[in-house]
């Protein structure tokens, strides 16, 4: 996938909508609101702060390759019998010890565990950045799908109060015709109760559509007592102003998520991280080789008797050593035997993991381009339906209004305009959502802007 400055554009969304507040009311767009919600999701920090602790692992696991220095500084008053260091004799003294060591140790052979250790937690660090990677999509995702709900409960709204309208002005029409003796009180009636009807579902379609900015609000991470206006550009565009579709290679978007798709590459990376491990537990069965060397001196003296100066002692009781040490394992309660056959089965189970989200994978990506074109054809359907009934509707309306037509047949055909008009409004928005979803397994960044 490509890499955006997720912070960078929460920021730009930010200033961008404190400028247009300068002017008049803010309008989010869709790429606006994921970028705002990546910014502030609290898994995506998460994961950011799990990255930096990979990176510090590493390091750890780099620095495991370099000596390590220990130091150390020892006092013991002693009382009884002892030996004295000058005569080696035992007597009843008492007497005052004062140690000095430093040493380094360098691993010289670990059955290849060091290396290993290296490489795991290079491929622990990748793993993380992966999963920060599938953290920001998927919030970004979410927020999308509901910014979506939203627009469509927006356009349901306009569609409902349009509706409305139209009953009014039909109403006031049919009231002044009973006044006139054109109508009876039946149409009268009739108009009546299609008018409540239709000004109880703008009220429901408002509900709606609170509900779905609220909840865009919790994906976002907004601020719920702050205004959320929504872009509406997209409502009013006709589905072949939106994209040039052309026909897509389904194996050919499948492997190409295949080769970008963060969360199978987790999955990747997880099973190497594994066999990592599998290797580094094949290492405890080995012998270790060690090289040491270190320095240390000391002071001894007898209480109430003269001794040499501390400086004196310290410069002649000043030594130094080198070595190398030889660690053989032998018998460790079953531990390095058990945790080899475990970690060689995690590593299987890791495996089969990222088989399975091959699969799982390749069954979303198909499914996509399926939706894709699928609502790309319905809405392209729906488009021509939605003219042919605001026509009908609008014949019979006329009608209507010459007796010519009952206004239960007006009902009929303005409830089937509408009903076209919200089967458009959702199969577009779909359509526009797997638009964007294809393109994210093609390896585009969910975010355009």
């Amino acid at each position: 996938m490509k890499k955006i400055n997720i912070k960078a554009i929460g920021l730009l969304a930010l200033l961008i909508g404190n400028s247009q507040l300068s002017i008049g009311q803010e309008v989010w767009t869709v790429d606006q609101c994921m970028a705002y919600a990546v910014a502030n999701n609290h898994q995506v920090q998460q994961k950011e702060w799990e990255v930096k602790n990979g990176a510090m692992d590493k390091l750890s696991a780099i620095g495991s390759f370099m000596p390590m220095v220990d130091g150390g500084v020892s006092a013991r008053y002693s009382f009884g019998r002892g030996i004295d260091p000058e005569t080696n004799v035992y007597d009843n003294i008492s007497t005052f010890h004062n140690n000095y060591f430093i040493e380094a140790t360098m691993p010289i052979f670990r059955g290849g565990s060091l290396v290993n250790q290296v490489r795991k937690a290079q491929a622990n660090l990748k793993m993380g950045k992966a999963a920060l990677q599938e953290a920001q999509d998927n919030t970004a995702l979410d927020t999308f799908q509901a910014y979506i709900q939203a627009l469509y409960c927006m356009g349901t709204t306009r569609m409902a109060k349009q509706k409305l309208a139209e009953s009014d002005s039909i109403l006031y029409k049919t009231r002044l015709q009973e006044e006139l003796g054109i109508k009876g009180m039946a149409d009268v009636a009739q108009m009546e109760a299609q008018q409540a009807t239709d000004a109880y579902n703008y009220t429901h379609q408002q509900h709606l559509y609170e509900t779905a900015v609220l909840e865009l609000k919790q994906k976002m991470n907004y601020p719920m007592e702050d205004e959320l206006l929504l872009d509406s550009t997209l409502l009013d565009s006709p589905v072949m102003e939106q994209t040039s579709l052309e026909l897509i290679d389904k194996e050919l978007v499948v492997n190409q998520a295949l080769a970008v798709n963060p969360t199978l590459r987790k999955s990747l990376l997880n099973a190497q991280a594994q066999k990592m491990q599998s290797h580094m537990a094949w290492g405890d069965l080995l012998p270790s080789i060690s090289l040491f060397a270190g320095l240390s001196t000391s002071y001894y003296k007898q209480l109430h008797s003269d001794y040499p100066s501390f400086s004196k002692q310290f410069k002649d009781n000043f030594g130094s050593y080198v070595g190398v040490s030889l660690s053989v394992p032998i018998f460790s309660q079953f531990k390095s035997y058990s945790g080899l056959r475990k970690a060689r089965n995690s590593y299987r189970i890791a495996q089969e993991q990222y088989e399975e989200q091959k699969l799982e994978l390749r069954k979303l990506v198909e499914q996509a381009v399926m939706d894709r074109e699928g609502y790309l054809k319905e809405s392209i359907q729906m488009e021509k339906k939605v003219a042919s009934d605001k026509l009908a509707y609008q014949v019979t309306k006329r009608k209507y209004e010459e007796g010519l037509m009952t206004s239960l047949d007006v009902q009929n055909n303005a409830a089937t305009w509408l009903e076209s008009q919200a089967s458009l409004l959702q199969s577009k928005l779909t359509y526009y959502l797997k638009c964007r979803l294809v393109d994210y397994y093609q390896g585009e960044g969910i975010i355009k802007e």
